[in-house]
């Protein structure tokens, strides 16, 4: 089997999201081998870190929280829209849709070679309102991006904005319906190929949670 692990890995110094509802990863050694004789860790990381699934939740009060995403729609083959050619903050629109849409869907970007710079999560390609809501039309039930967000990144998120309907509309669209998605994936600069993939993608199972951290991978 063809194996592609398109899943960053969790570590300090790693590129986060700078707002104050998000929190950076952190590790400390408890255990040690030399005193304790074992080795174990305290990990400490938001909901949203590295390579992440979005819950309902995330934006949407009383939504379906992590733990209650069904797994079938985890695994199984999945379409991908290789759009590593478009400029800095384009939008993507329903005419570059060059496949029929189907439950699982990924969309590239080549924006992971912004990974770990401050250029990450500014100038990404971004959904149009059209496509979001003609996803969910078509019934899609989990996209996946190498990008931080479906949305524009010059949404302000300032105070006056956040939380209004101005703040992360593309969101609001796909997790207001159901549609689960799942940010930061990397390595998809290594695919072959984008045709007859199948994905994987297993999030920490915390009860009540908005989003975690997943393990995810393309294989054939």
């Amino acid at each position: 089997m063809e194996i592609i692990d398109i899943t960053y890995t969790l570590e300090e110094g790693m590129t986060t999201f700078t707002g104050f509802w998000h929190f950076g990863y952190e590790i400390h050694q408890l255990g040690r081998h030399h005193i304790e004789g074992r080795a174990t860790r305290k990990v400490s990381f938001g909901s949203h870190t590295g390579t992440h699934m979005d819950a309902p939740l995330h934006f949407i009060e009383n939504g379906m929280t992590i733990d209650q995403i069904p797994m079938d729609i985890m695994l199984g083959p999945v379409t991908i829209y290789d759009l590593s050619h478009l400029p800095e903050d384009a939008e993507v629109t329903l005419d570059m849709l060059d496949q029929p849409v189907t439950e699982r869907i990924i969309f590239k970007y080549g924006w992971g070679k912004k990974w770990n710079t401050n250029k990450f999560y500014t100038g990404y390609p971004y959904l149009s309102e059209e496509v979001a809501h003609h996803l969910v039309e078509k019934g899609v039930k989990i996209i996946g991006m190498d990008s931080p967000s479906p949305d524009n990144s010059r949404i302000s998120l300032d105070n006056e904005t956040r939380g209004t309907e101005a703040d992360s509309p593309i969101h609001k669209i796909l997790l207001g319906n159901g549609v689960i998605m799942v940010e930061y994936l990397a390595n998809l600069d290594k695919l072959p190929d984008t045709k007859d993939w199948n994905w994987t993608v297993m999030p920490m199972k915390i009860g009540g949670c908005d989003g975690a951290p997943v393990r995810t991978c393309l294989h054939r």
